[in-house]
């Protein structure tokens, strides 16, 4: 689409200085570790910018492939008012040698009624360190749906946020992982309602093998103005090994009785019954353990708002399996 503005570093601060003024770095400031020394040394900037009234019929994507030791992505996205799209991003990995870390930051910025779809997919080398914020700030009337893959990388720390700034903002933060090995993700998925009549619905789903290790933490928080909200959370994760292991801890921060908030979470293993039931039926235990597996996601992969998306999880799901 010839309306839609992709631009680098040096781009964005020829033709749009003020934008990158003033929205770098504006929702995610903050004392934390990993974001000043992103901020410190950030090197490679990546601006999306959709202009009013645009509807965007094919998904935008952008791949990057991480080649050096050190890589500090950043992704700016605004979406003006009434706008419609789909943005895409792969990251993968190919220097196999030595240790990589990535930071990576993405800032969403999303006006009046529109909608965003963002997904990513991240197959990073597991001899990478992977730490991640996305957050995006939506104004009323408006909704982004995330979609998280986190599949790759030695230690990802992975933050989601939202902040529904906008009477009738609504926000899907689904995520899905799988570790194998060595793995350790510590996942972190945020909706923060600052505005009337906003929704939010936050759902992970993981499976881990190996020597597998995840930490998940949720927040649902409506502040005191947030009155007619509605908040959900639920994480669900697989063991499929002894020496996998896996933390869960949802939390509700609520500031106003007009709402209504559920949160769950569930650590279990593969049901024996089951599996005897499929190899009874004639499948070999490793057919049966990717037929659970897949039935296990599926929930999830039907929610996935980006086709391509949702057509390549499976696939993607049974690779990890081998």
């Amino acid at each position: 689409n010839d309306n839609i503005i992709i631009e680098n570093f040096e781009g964005m601060l020829k033709n749009h200085e003020d934008i990158l003024k003033e929205k770098f770095m504006s929702i995610v400031q903050g004392n934390e570790k990993f974001t000043a020394f992103h901020h410190a040394f950030m090197n490679n900037l990546t601006f999306v910018y959709v202009p009013k009234n645009i509807e965007v019929e094919e998904p935008i994507e952008l791949s990057s492939t991480v080649g050096s030791d050190v890589i500090f992505d950043h992704l700016i996205v605004l979406a003006e008012d009434n706008t419609k799209f789909t943005l895409v991003e792969n990251s993968k990995s190919n220097n196999k040698n030595n240790d990589i870390y990535r930071s990576n930051i993405v800032e969403i910025f999303v006006g009046n009624n529109s909608k965003v779809n963002y997904g990513n997919v991240q197959l990073l080398d597991q001899n990478t360190f992977n730490f991640t914020i996305k957050k995006a700030a939506i104004g009323p009337n408006s909704a982004i749906n995330w979609m998280d893959c986190c599949l790759g990388s030695k230690v990802t720390l992975s933050e989601v946020t939202t902040l529904l700034n906008g009477d009738g903002a609504q926000t899907n933060n689904h995520g899905i992982f799988f570790g194998s090995k060595h793995q350790q993700f510590d996942l972190v998925a945020n909706s923060i309602h600052n505005s009337p009549h906003t929704t939010s619905d936050i759902f992970t789903k993981g499976a881990l093998t190996g020597n597998g290790r995840c930490l998940y933490r949720g927040l649902v928080k409506i502040n005191q103005n947030a009155f007619g909200s509605n908040g959900y959370q639920k994480e669900d994760t697989l063991l499929l090994s002894e020496d996998a292991a896996a933390d869960s801890i949802p939390n509700l921060e609520i500031e106003n009785n007009d709402v209504r908030c559920t949160h769950g979470a569930s650590i279990g293993k593969i049901d024996m019954e089951k599996m005897f039931y499929m190899e009874s039926r004639g499948l070999t235990e490793e057919q049966a353990t990717r037929e659970y597996v897949k039935g296990f996601f599926e929930p999830l992969i039907q929610k996935i708002q980006i086709q391509d998306l949702r057509d390549n999880m499976n696939k993607m799901v049974e690779e990890r399996m081998k």
